[in-house]
């Protein structure tokens, strides 16, 4: 098994991995191909319970974020969508700069949205203020945008990274019951990839002193597991994440159920990136190919 330093390494010496900037990173070739096959694989795991594939935008309103409680949660990650001035003399100022890229940096206009740091938000979005049948299910494939700093890797923590996401909205034992589900069937399908994953029982890095207590709070009830793949070193790396929201999300965008009872929530995400490294690393650049195989076909009692 091999590092994931070796791995970046190799792939950049091949020229099938480059970054435009810290966290931004383009692949091509082979490596790439891989990258949609184990995407396509999780895809099709999906539709298996969903029955079909939302779209959702690439961007987010600041006042869907504040609902969901987003910066009292995780406001270090946000990346804001914006835009040049549309001024006539900005612009002619810009164009005829001897450094048009550091004029346009000044010149940009106040973000009017945010770049989606996860999928699941545009769920709630899309049905805030509706009674759903439960369950209502949705699953997307979405670039999400996180800036972790000087903790930016490529593959294993980047700026803009696709994830695939499963929402699942019902009744508290539906969505537990959809969560424990997903955590026995993600662990086959990383199997199937020639992976060795581990559950572990997880929390996330929430960041205002009002938010923290909510880490406490997913660690005593079991809320968050995370599926993790160990490298030779021991560090460890996660590929999915498996989270009952419980009527969090349910309440903030005042979603129910028939009987007008708020709705619980749960989300299963996966990282694409990710698993295209920990297959990488577990197989070795050249064998990865053809050690990774598709999903195998399984049933699932809904």
């Amino acid at each position: 098994m091999l590092q994931p330093e070796e791995v970046i390494a190799i792939l950049r010496e091949r020229d099938e991995l480059w970054e435009t900037a810290p966290g931004l990173i383009g692949l091509r070739g082979r490596t790439r191909s891989l990258m949609e096959r184990i995407a396509c694989s999780l895809a099709d795991v999906a539709h298996e319970e969903t029955g079909g594939e939302w779209s959702v935008p690439p961007g987010i309103s600041f006042e869907t974020l504040e609902r969901a409680q987003y910066f009292a949660s995780f406001p270090q990650w946000l990346t804001a969508a914006s835009h040049l001035s549309s001024d006539n003399d900005v612009l002619e100022k810009i164009a005829t700069s001897s450094s048009p890229a550091s004029a346009a940096k000044s010149a940009m206009e106040r973000p009017g949205a945010a770049l989606s740091p996860a999928v699941c938000y545009h769920t709630y979005e899309a049905l805030a203020g509706q009674c759903v049948t439960s369950p209502t299910l949705m699953t997307a494939e979405g670039v999400c945008w996180r800036h972790e700093g000087d903790r930016l890797s490529p593959l294993e923590r980047g700026w803009a990274f696709r994830m695939r996401e499963i929402v699942c909205i019902g009744s508290d034992y539906y969505v537990e019951d959809f969560r424990q589900r997903w955590m026995i069937r993600a662990m086959d399908v990383a199997r199937s990839f020639g992976l060795e994953p581990e559950m572990n029982l997880a929390a996330d890095p929430f960041f205002a002193p009002t938010a923290r207590g909510k880490a406490a709070l997913q660690r005593m009830k079991a809320l968050k597991h995370e599926l993790i793949v160990r490298f030779p070193d021991g560090r460890t790396m996660a590929i999915a994440s498996f989270n009952n929201h419980e009527r969090f999300f349910g309440e903030s965008f005042r979603i129910s159920l028939v009987g007008r009872t708020t709705a619980a929530s749960a989300c299963v995400a996966f990282g694409i990136e990710r698993w295209l490294l920990a297959v990488l690393a577990a197989h070795g650049v050249d064998a990865a190919w053809e050690s990774a195989r598709p999903t195998p076909t399984v049933e699932y009692a809904a």
